[in-house]
Formats: C-alpha cells, sequence, structure tokens
C-alpha cells in the first residue's frame, strides 16, 4: 500500500545527502526544493521545508530526537552494520536506548538522521 513518504528539512542538501549515503537513488530533484530517493521500489521524498517554518527548527548538536512523532519510517538495508558504518561521514547516529530486535523475518534497528528524525532499518534475516 504505502508507495514512499515525504520528509520536510530543514538543511535540504544535508538531509539528501544522509538518506543517499544510506542507499537508494536520487532519481528527481530540483535545486532548493526537492530531491526525491527511490530505493528497494519505494520513494522517500525530501522537500525543503518553507524558509518561515525552517528559521523556527533548530538543530543541535547532537540533534535532539523527535521521538514523539505518530509515525516512523522503515529503511531496507541490505546490511544494518554495514549502514550504521557509514554515520561518521554522513551525520546519524543509533538512538541512545534502543537495542536491535527481530520482527517480522527482519533485524531491526532505530536511528537517528541529522535533524533528529527517528527512522527504522530494517535488513532481511536469512535462514
Amino acid at each position: 500500500m504505502l508507495k514512499g513518504a515525504v520528509l520536510y528539512a530543514k538543511d535540504l542538501g544535508m538531509l539528501a545527502e544522509f538518506y543517499l549515503a544510506l542507499g537508494g537513488t536520487a532519481t528527481s530533484a530540483q535545486e532548493g526544493e526537492f530531491v526525491t530517493i527511490e530505493a528497494h521500489g519505494s520513494e522517500l521524498i525530501i522537500l525543503q521545508a518553507p524558509q518561515h517554518v525552517a528559521s523556527q527548527i533548530q538543530i543541535t548538536d547532537p540533534p535532539a530526537v523527535r521521538a514523539s512523532t505518530p509515525i516512523k519510517p522503515i529503511l531496507l538495508v541490505d546490511s544494518i552494520d554495514e549502514t550504521i558504518a557509514k554515520f561518521p561521514k554522513c551525520g546519524g547516529m543509533i538512538l541512545a536506548e534502543s537495542s536491535r530486535w527481530e520482527f517480522n523475518g527482519h533485524l531491526v534497528q532505530d536511528i537517528v538522521d541529522p535533524e533528529g528524525n527517528v527512522v527504522q532499518l530494517w535488513q532481511v534475516l536469512t535462514s
């Protein structure tokens, strides 16, 4: 049912670089407005938040975790370990209180992107 997700960004370039580093291909973009990243048959569209909204968003280092949202995107990755190894270059982090668990044939790990959004990495478990 889900074709993809839309994520608003304070810093479009930084967030696009993060998600591209995790895997996928930029299939369309308009400088300063949006980037569409496609992987495993779905799309993540990253939109630049309007300036009046973006100017009010404070990103700390490390970013404050935005855990109190009613939805959490899932990113299918080949290897959680290989994906997390890219974090020093692209700005991600493991959610502090999170540990890996198995669910529905997948290994799952909560992570945080450079703007504090919580997403899940899912790796298919092989038998």
